[in-house]
Order: structure tokens, then C-alpha cells, then sequence
């Protein structure tokens, strides 16, 4: 231990972040990987859980040099290099994704992974149990909203429903 005192906090810091946590594994994920690899790479993921009309929607509403740059961007970092690495199933990461955009209060971007689970496999049971650790750990408020944006992306999905 330092005379600080600090270093068994960063070692159980390290143990808890791993070495491969956040920006270090994107950045070391592009290292190894050619960004048009990483591109791809995220392209099929995001395609696979968002759906391919929801992400060309996207790419299309990214038309000028500005947005079509931040799409880019998206798809390599956040598809490829951290949805794309192990360790979590897409049902796992997308309810753990669900539950931070609710804790959040990011509705818009709530309602399109709401809508993508069906790609995923998440149960309305799941939406569920997120819900109710978001409202323990967040707080009411914001799981009331989005059990409200859950109630509605489900109503529409059972009204599309043959036999309905």
C-alpha cells in the first residue's frame, strides 16, 4: 500500500473495471481490429437487434457529413467494439441497456430498443423485472415512465398480432 492509502482502492477498482471497461477496450478493440472491420462488425449487430428498417432510418436521417459521421461512429464503438464483445448475451445487454435509458429518462431512445426486443428475446416478464429494479434504484418517477412507453410499444406489438 502507498502512503496515500489509495492503492488497494485502485486495485479493487481494476478488479471491478477489468482491463478491458469503456473507452480502453473500444480503443484497444480498434487497435486490432480495421475500422471498416469494426464498422461491419457493428453494422450486423446493430441490424440484428434494432432491426434493418430501424437502422436504415437512421443511417438515412444521417444524410450530411455531421450525421452521417456520429452514425459511424455509433455503429463501430458502441455495436461493434461493445455490443459486439462477450460476455453478455444480446438479451442480457439489451436489458441491461432498457434499464439505463429508463433510469435515465431517455424516452426516444427507450422506445427504440422497447420496440427491439423481440429481436432479443426479452420477455415481457423481463421488461418487468427491469422495470421494478429501476424504480428501486432510480426511482419511481422514472420507471412509471417507462412502464408507460413499455405499455404502449406492447400494445401496438399485440394489436400486429394475427388473432387479435
Amino acid at each position: 500500500m502507498g502512503k496515500d492509502g489509495h492503492d488497494s482502492h485502485r486495485q479493487s477498482l481494476e478488479l471491478c473495471a477489468g482491463p478491458e471497461s469503456g473507452t480502453v477496450y473500444a480503443r484497444r478493440m480498434s487497435q486490432k481490429m480495421p475500422p471498416q472491420e469494426m464498422f461491419e462488425q457493428g453494422l450486423e449487430k446493430r441490424r440484428a437487434v434494432m432491426g434493418a428498417e430501424f437502422v436504415d432510418r437512421a443511417f438515412a436521417g444521417g444524410e450530411d457529413a455531421f450525421g452521417a459521421d456520429f452514425q459511424r461512429f455509433m455503429t463501430e464503438y458502441a455495436w461493434g467494439a461493445v455490443w459486439g464483445r462477450g460476455g453478455l448475451t444480446d438479451r442480457e445487454r439489451h436489458m441491461v441497456t432498457i434499464g439505463i435509458l429508463a433510469a435515465l429518462g431517455r424516452e426516444k431512445e427507450l422506445a427504440g430498443h422497447l420496440r427491439a426486443t423481440a429481436n432479443t428475446g426479452v420477455s415481457e416478464r423481463d421488461l418487468s423485472d427491469v422495470l421494478h429494479q429501476v424504480a428501486i434504484y432510480a426511482g419511481v418517477p422514472a420507471a412509471l415512465s417507462a412502464v408507460n412507453a413499455t405499455k404502449e410499444m406492447l400494445a401496438k406489438r399485440h394489436s400486429k398480432e394475427p388473432n387479435k
